[in-house]
């Protein structure tokens, strides 16, 4: 797992993602909880459990944080947390990845995490709108062809 990037979104914005993406959520967070509660029992003085309660501390931040600004969607053809989606490059490329939370991202594993250039530029698109990717290496167009 990449460290985790997530950063609260501006007034307004919200985390779009499907129900079972949302139960995910907030299974992970009640499960983190569990996670620090055991480890910070265990004698933090060891290196070892101290970068544990770290991992842990930060993951629960970011994930609390996305779900505070979780908005469900029920609509399914709008890229989501959860969802899909297929696109088409400007060179006719296509290439297909599941939406997941902020700082799961593995685009060799077919996850684009929500708050990467290319996750934040499609989230919330429909099929058939061309997206505007602002990506480190400079800016490449999409279309987004299917949700699914």
């Amino acid at each position: 797992m990449t460290e985790l990037a997530a950063q609260r979104p501006n007034d307004g914005v919200r985390w779009p993602m499907t129900r079972e993406a949302c139960d995910r959520l907030v299974d992970e967070i009640a499960h983190l909880r569990r996670e620090l509660s055991t480890l910070t029992g265990q004698g933090l003085e060891e290196g070892i459990v101290q970068l544990a309660v770290l991992h842990a501390s930060r993951r629960l931040a970011t994930l609390t944080q996305v779900l505070d600004c979780a908005e469900r969607v029920d609509e399914t053809a709008s890229a989501a947390i959860g969802r899909r989606a297929t696109l088409r490059d400007e060179h006719g490329d296509a290439m297909s990845y599941t939406i997941v939370f902020p700082g799961d991202g593995d685009p060799a594993q077919g996850w684009i995490s929500a708050d990467s250039p290319l996750g934040a530029a499609i989230l919330g698109g429909h099929p058939g709108e061309m997206v505007e990717v602002r990506a480190p290496l400079g800016r490449w167009t999409a279309t987004i062809v299917s949700v699914e």
